[in-house]
């Protein structure tokens, strides 16, 4: 059984799907994406540090130019597997932003663990690029110096 969408199509079972297994910072509700003062290429590089940190995290792609980094997430255990994918893009005032996505592949939940992934990932971002470096997300898809009192 389908229902009708605010915009008038169908939603079935895939969106549904989709919505509770998984982490989008450019979803409302979603982890909170990160805006930095910093260099382009110095947050690509701790991101790329960070995968390659991480234990059963194996790079799948990644591409500079684009500013994308794909991801695939084990849990061996459990024998789950993740995907999770990384934007980072310079905005119109040249700060750089990220933005994240993480889905589970082939099951019916993810025990919050897809939102867990990022907002480690994005902590750790900023632990490492610095207390100073993170600006303050006013507005899905704004710019923190769009907002009222921003720099």
């Amino acid at each position: 059984m389908t229902e009708a969408s605010p915009e008038g199509g169908q939603t079935g079972g895939r969106s549904r799907w989709l919505h509770e297994n998984s982490a989008d910072t450019r979803a409302p509700g979603g982890p909170e994406p990160r805006v930095y003062e910093i260099a382009f290429s110095r947050v690509w590089d701790q991101l790329l540090k960070y995968v390659g940190r991480r234990w059963w995290w194996t790079l799948a792609h990644r591409d500079e130019d684009l500013g994308l980094i794909s991801v695939r997430c084990a849990v061996p255990l459990l024998r789950w597997s993740d995907d999770l994918t990384i934007w980072v893009a310079l905005d119109s005032n040249g700060l750089t932003r990220v933005e994240a996505f993480s889905r589970a592949r082939r099951r019916d939940f993810d025990l919050g663990m897809n939102r867990r992934r990022i907002r480690r990932m994005l902590k750790s971002l900023d632990r490492a690029l610095g207390p100073r470096a993170r600006l303050p997300e006013f507005a899905p898809g704004g710019d923190a110096r769009d907002a009222p009192g921003g720099t």
